[in-house]
């Protein structure tokens, strides 16, 4: 059985898979609720889904990118790294699918997804350092006050950009 994050674990059984998945699911929770901790991988978005004070952070690059990195990083050639980066992809996307019915690539499970093609890693981590800040910053106010429009004054008029086909202007 693939995990997430690169994490195989081989099964003699599907009790064993089960059960190495409730313990996987236990850890991350408990983690999470001892306190400041980063977790990689392992379905944390969809598990930890309805904890506000947990941010949660995609980051993402084009596949030449990933692939030149890893050729970088790893010393492979550039066909065993572009596998590499595939079977990760497919490995993640099948353990999102299988675990937790989700899609890894579903902007809606973050709260901020950042791609490095365009930012560099040192303006990323000072993105994600802004997100947090900012989120723990709105714990105290209640869930029907948050969202897109939270903190802004309505406009003063009413706006021109826009009309609805079949509205008169009034």
């Amino acid at each position: 059985m693939t995990g997430g994050g690169g994490v195989f674990v081989r099964s003699s059984s599907s009790a064993e898979a089960r059960a190495y998945q409730a313990t996987m699911r236990h850890i991350i929770i408990a983690a999470a609720t001892t306190g400041h901790v980063v977790i990689v991988g392992r379905g944390g978005q969809v598990l930890l889904a309805d904890k506000r004070d947990v941010l949660h952070v995609r980051v993402v690059a084009p596949l030449e990118q990933r692939v030149a990195y890893v050729v970088r990083r790893e010393g492979l050639d550039t066909e065993a790294a572009r596998k590499r980066v595939q079977a990760k992809d497919q490995a993640r996307t099948r353990y999102m699918q299988t675990q937790y019915q989700s899609q890894h690539e579903d902007p809606h499970l973050y709260d901020l997804v950042i791609n490095t093609a365009v930012l560099p890693l040192d303006s990323a981590v000072d993105q994600i350092c802004l997100a947090l800040e900012s989120k723990a910053s709105r714990l105290s106010v209640p869930v029907e006050q948050l969202g897109p429009a939270a903190g802004l004054a309505p406009y003063t008029a009413k706006p021109a950009d826009f009309r609805v086909p079949g509205q008169t202007s009034s």
